[in-house]
């Protein structure tokens, strides 16, 4: 099956497009149109941004080339979680000190933000403010968390050490040695979050246009020019490429599709359970991921499904031992749920770069890319369209709490999938190595 056609059909398959309700309606682009500032990607990045944009009064379109939640966004695991992977002392060696703070100041209030919109728009998506785990597989794992844990509530964030009795008590799985707890974290339906977005969007005044995939994209004498599949143009006075991780269906600039490296994450959910199995699971608004290299991540939706996320096959199948590693890891940490059936089974595509950090670059001038959310896109995309929309009408670079950078391409980037692959046989080493310890 060729990669866009399982693309499509990993969405089909996704309990959230099984669950998410009617899509908004985004007619294709069947005319020549003008705009302030055309947004290519209708994904949470790109539907925050044109959100924040037309709240503002400036006009702006965004070209989806399927519909809005169509890639990651309306696929992945809903988990909404605060912050990057990085401590301060990790971003100052990075971005520099006065960049580092300000960052991981937005990026703490991430989740804040996120719910904060949900909230002022009255969005239908299922959120529900939980909390996050982020689970220790090992002793000197647990360690490296209560350092972080540390650091965190030195800055403000609710954040508390869970003891594997209290894991068990929360998470419902004895498998671990402890955890983190985040109180501002929580979960959503991502799918109805961004056709939520879309809807306020367009009740806010942008244009929204899906099934409309841009196939070229080239300067024009006030800015910048963008062609369509059936033949239409946009000319815009700036353009925002948040294509992310099939960056690479439509690649109009080396700087989206070489400046990340795509990985196919995969997940199952199983039919609604009986209320004698979900005393002994996470409840209903508890995301929890693990402090793997190669993690997995599950939850419970409102109808009492289990979700069950992990990596796959690297090429997007969607053949059911692509699922082996989910099911594995299901059955080891929750044995009850052993021959429970599973009702969905879909995947998406992460995008991750080499430092973990998100990527704002100016390619030139009029036209920049915000990629790169390394698998916690829900609250920094939505958090961050405001940001976007702040630098696209102009405020200076020096005043925004995101570095904006030039591109910086991953060297030899075509080797960075097939590698991959050695390279998880590695970490899944590592991490073993560490649940003995």
């Amino acid at each position: 099956m060729a990669l866009l056609a399982l693309d499509d059909q990993g969405f089909k398959q996704s309990l959230w497009t099984a669950t998410g309700g009617d899509a908004p309606h985004c007619p294709p682009l069947d005319t020549d149109k003008q705009s302030d500032i055309a947004i290519v990607g209708g994904g949470f990045t790109g539907l925050s941004t044109a959100l924040h944009l037309a709240e503002r009064g400036v006009s702006v379109i965004v070209l989806e080339a399927r519909e809005p939640g169509w890639g990651a966004s309306g696929r992945n695991g809903g988990q909404v979680i605060s912050g990057l992977k990085h401590d301060l002392a990790e971003l100052e060696r990075l971005v520099g000190p006065e960049m580092a703070r300000r960052m991981i100041s937005h990026a703490d209030k991430s989740a804040d933000t996120a719910f904060a919109i949900i909230d002022r728009l009255k969005l239908d998506c299922d959120a529900v403010r939980g909390g996050w785990v982020q689970s220790a597989h090992g002793v000197g794992v647990l360690e490296d968390q209560k350092k972080k844990a540390e650091k965190m509530a030195a800055r403000g964030r609710a954040v508390s050490m869970l003891s594997q009795q209290e894991m068990i008590e929360r998470v419902g799985t004895d498998w671990y040695v402890g955890g983190l707890f985040d109180a501002a974290g929580g979960t959503v339906q991502p799918l109805k979050l961004a056709r939520g977005l879309a809807r306020a969007a367009q009740a806010a005044g942008a244009q929204i246009h899906g099934e409309t995939a841009v196939t070229g994209l080239a300067q024009a004498p006030h800015g910048w020019s963008l062609t369509t599949g059936d033949g239409m143009t946009v000319t815009a006075g700036k353009v925002l490429l948040c294509t992310n991780g099939y960056s690479d269906l439509a690649p109009l600039q080396d700087a989206t599709t070489q400046s990340v490296v795509p990985f196919y994450s995969y997940q199952m959910a199983t039919k609604p359970l009986s209320d004698n199995l979900l005393k002994s699971l996470p409840v209903h608004g508890l995301g929890v991921s693990e402090a793997r290299r190669v993690l997995s991540y599950y939850r419970i939706d409102s109808q009492g499904r289990f979700i069950m996320g992990a990596r796959g096959k690297l090429n997007g199948s969607l053949d059911v031992s692509a699922f082996d590693l989910a099911k594995q890891r299901m059955q080891e940490m929750f044995p009850r749920l052993t021959g429970v059936p599973m009702e969905n089974f879909w995947n998406g595509r992460v995008a991750v770069t080499t430092d973990s950090l998100p990527r704002l670059m100016q390619i030139a001038p009029g036209l920049g890319a915000a990629v790169g959310w390394n698998g916690r896109g829900v609250a920094m995309t939505t958090a961050t369209g405001s940001v976007l929309a702040d630098w696209l009408c102009d405020v200076p670079h020096k005043d925004l709490p995101m570095p904006i950078n030039a591109p910086r391409l991953i060297p030899f980037h075509w080797l960075k999938r097939p590698a991959s692959g050695v390279a998880v046989m590695w970490k899944s080493f590592l991490d073993r190595r560490e649940r003995k310890l």
